[in-house]
């Protein structure tokens, strides 16, 4: 990088990224990170010049980026329903798809100050995110791993939402304690292990695969979920899933040989793709 003005940096730094291959956005990204400037003031000071050691850890930072290191992994952030949460190779990154898994839940919960329980919670954006927009909820997140925990705890504690956090594979947790709730709510790893050779590696490589692949066709943890629902979904009741495209009509079947008085929906996202499937019960 010639010298540190801001015009300048980000010009070279979407240079070097899109010859690897990356996404010229991200030299913004971790300029307003090492700068400490919202994308309005990181505009206003194109002209500025920068310190020796921002612009010494910005060219370091990119430099990692252009290797496939997830940007949200070298910033330790990533925004979503408009908040930031913290993420890390432990967690899968937030999608923005998953925003509208809440906007479907929230237009649907069943009860008023809804028992309420995230399947797989990951960095905990859905329970936090829930509890935050229904403060009158009761909210509990579960995960198999301990390390998603960790993260999902440090999360619940930046926002203030006090969750009740409970380790272990799928409803099991509240089978054994003989629980129940008004609302389960989950994003489930659903790609079948046959497309892990095609994805992108930024992705495939930086993000645990326990939180993308779920199978020979990727319903493995969609069947144990459904499968365990009747001993822990009260009526009414309301069962929402993130889904992969293609997967809907399957996964509604499955929701229908346990609950065949259930009404479900598919739900498109934003770009036309099955994403969210709803069950009443």
């Amino acid at each position: 990088m010639p010298t540190p003005y801001v015009h300048e940096a980000l010009k070279w730094a979407s240079s070097f990224l899109e010859n690897a291959g990356r996404e010229k956005e991200i030299g913004y990204i971790l300029l307003s990170h090492h700068a400490g400037w919202s994308r309005a003031q990181l505009l206003a000071e194109m002209k500025s010049p920068l310190s020796d050691v921002t612009a010494a850890l910005f060219k370091e930072d990119v430099m990692k980026a252009g290797t496939g290191i997830p940007v949200q992994h070298i910033t330790g952030l990533e925004t979503f329903y408009g908040r930031p949460f913290r993420v890390n190779p432990d967690v899968l990154i937030p999608r923005p798809e998953t925003e509208e898994l809440i906007e479907a839940v929230l237009a649907r919960l069943p009860a008023a100050g809804p028992k309420v329980a995230d399947i797989g919670t990951g960095s905990g954006i859905i329970a936090v995110t829930l509890a935050l927009e229904v403060p009158e909820a009761e909210v509990t997140a579960t995960d198999l791993s301990p390390e998603a925990l960790d993260t999902a705890r440090l999360n619940d504690y930046a926002h203030g939402t006090k969750l009740r956090f409970l380790q272990g594979d799928a409803l099991m947790p509240f089978i054994d304690a003989g629980e129940t709730f008004d609302v389960i709510v989950s994003n489930p790893p659903y790609i079948p292990e046959a497309d892990r050779s095609g994805m992108n590696t930024n992705v495939k490589d930086h993000e645990p695969s326990t939180a993308l692949f779920a199978g020979k066709d990727g319903l493995d943890v969609y069947r144990r979920i459904i499968h365990q629902l009747p001993h822990v979904l009260r009526s009414p009741g309301l069962f929402a899933l993130e889904i992969g495209d293609g997967q809907g009509e399957i996964i509604q079947q499955l929701i229908k040989e346990v609950f065949p008085e259930a009404k479900t929906e598919l739900l498109l996202d934003i770009n036309g793709k099955e994403r969210i499937v709803t069950a009443g019960v």
